[in-house]
């Protein structure tokens, strides 16, 4: 079972303040793995949202934790601090943020599934959903066989990886699509004919699902995705 850091970050609302924010996460990423004392673990995407499509300015870190969750009550019994080093060190670009932590399906790839397969995302749409209580095991076993219809077609799409939200009553789940580009995901859109297995899924989840964001995303360029 593995487990995800998913943080929903609010830069500093001031001229450059983001990109200073991606520019320093970028550096540590790609020489140190992470900031000393973070939980978060093997960072799998930063991505940003298309500002038409949701909040902005925001950043979404992603972050494989190590271990499970023997990893994750490790990290907290042998840090009893309140507030981490890392909230201390980039407060001049972060004005707040929400975390969740999420358990990957089976048929999720790792980060290490991501590099060794070549995987890319360079055009995501990031979706939370709200189920009923209880509801996330069987809608997510759902999202599972859709991916594996789509794959079968070869449609230049589909599901990279499914999430369920911990501590939410089974109730809350991230679902991530991969695009090639946007054009592939508007016509998903605008020509809903062309994929009825992904037009059935949607008459489908539309029953079990309370609620649906969807924001598009796109990641940094040295996110493993791009």
């Amino acid at each position: 079972m593995h487990l995800y850091l998913h943080e929903t970050l609010d830069p500093v609302r001031s001229p450059g303040a983001h990109t200073r924010y991606l520019d320093e996460l970028g550096h540590v990423v790609t020489t140190e793995g992470n900031a000393r004392g973070s939980a978060g673990g093997r960072c799998v995407a930063a991505w940003v949202p298309v500002f038409l499509t949701g909040q902005w300015p925001q950043i979404i870190g992603f972050w494989q934790m190590p271990g499970g969750w023997d990893g994750f009550a490790e990290h907290f019994d042998t840090h009893p601090e309140l507030f981490h080093e890392p909230l201390e060190r980039w407060y001049g670009e972060r004005s707040g943020g929400f975390d969740r932590v999420l358990v990957g399906t089976d048929y999720t790839p790792t980060l290490d599934d991501i590099v060794t397969g070549g995987l890319r995302a360079p055009v995501v749409l990031h979706e939370t959903v709200r189920l009923r209580p209880g509801g996330t095991p069987g809608y997510l076993d759902r999202v599972g066989a859709l991916k594996e219809e789509l794959d079968r077609q070869r449609y230049g799409f589909g599901v990279l990886g499914a999430y369920e939200v911990a501590f939410r009553n089974r109730s809350e789940a991230i679902v991530v699509w991969a695009f090639p580009d946007f054009a592939t995901l508007t016509r998903t859109r605008s020509a809903p004919g062309d994929f009825p297995e992904l037009a059935a899924w949607h008459d489908e989840s539309a029953r079990l699902e309370t609620a649906n964001t969807g924001v598009v995303v796109r990641p940094t360029a040295w996110s493993p995705l791009r």
